[in-house]
């Protein structure tokens, strides 16, 4: 297998430079040199692990899970909740699994 051409770093990009690079850019008083600082710090306390960042999405209250229950009991079509409420599948069927509990 030929690897000497591959650019592995696309792959991952490195999350520690990117996010710097954003604070630098969005906030005019932050100084590279406390990047840098920061940077140094995050390297030495995280470097070599492999870090999973995961998203935030918005959490339903717990009216908009019983709304989303309820309209699943109903002869309401799946494809209509999902639109109404503005979920995904996935989040209907774990609404409904859960019994439009505290954790849906």
């Amino acid at each position: 297998m030929m690897r000497d051409n591959f650019d592995f770093s696309a792959l991952d990009p490195d999350i520690v430079t990117v996010i710097l690079q954003k604070v630098v850019a969005m906030a005019p008083g932050f100084s590279a040199a406390l990047a840098e600082q920061i940077e140094a710090q995050v390297r030495k306390e995280y470097g070599g692990q492999r870090i999973f960042v995961p998203k935030v999405g918005k959490r339903m209250t717990p009216e908009q899970r019983q709304a989303v229950f309820q309209d699943g009991l109903s002869a309401m079509d799946s494809a209509e909740i999902i639109e109404k409420h503005k979920i995904s599948k996935s989040t209907l069927y774990r609404v409904m699994k859960n019994g439009g509990g505290r954790f849906s």
